[in-house]
């Protein structure tokens, strides 16, 4: 498992964000030696992550995307419409060539977020008609 960790610069405004705006749960959350919240574990169904401040002060964002397969139990479309409705300022939710249904939205601190379901799996046929090699991985 490989779970990454997003610096973030403020990380009050960062969590409310992930968990008012997108709706993911808490699972984790360490303090600092005085007391103040600065680093914790944010969940999407199977999807995690890790939100630090960093002291060094990193610019973070920008050249970083993550793209989160929500539960299957999801309804993409209605999820969509909450963010919104939580203002959140996402991009047009849409079907891709390849099966998945999305939507991008940028955090706080600049890291693009791409929440999505797969709606209809690309055969191998649809794939080569794309230019798309599809190589299952072993392990």
């Amino acid at each position: 498992m490989i779970m990454p960790i997003l610096s973030v610069k403020n990380f009050a405004v960062s969590k409310k964000f992930y968990t008012e705006t997108l709706g993911f749960k808490q699972s984790v959350s360490m303090n600092d030696d005085n007391g103040n919240e600065v680093f914790g574990i944010f969940e999407l169904g199977k999807a995690g992550f890790g939100l630090g401040i960093d002291p060094a002060g990193p610019t973070p964002g920008a050249t970083v995307q993550f793209m989160v397969y929500v539960p299957d139990s999801t309804d993409l479309d209605q999820y969509y419409a909450d963010v919104k409705a939580r203002g959140g300022a996402a991009d047009d939710l849409k079907t891709e060539y390849w099966g998945d249904r999305k939507f991008d939205i940028k955090d706080p601190d600049g890291y693009w977020i791409t929440l999505c379901k797969t709606v209809k799996p690309m055969t191998q046929e649809e794939a080569a008609a794309n230019n798309i090699t599809m190589t299952p991985v072993n392990g």
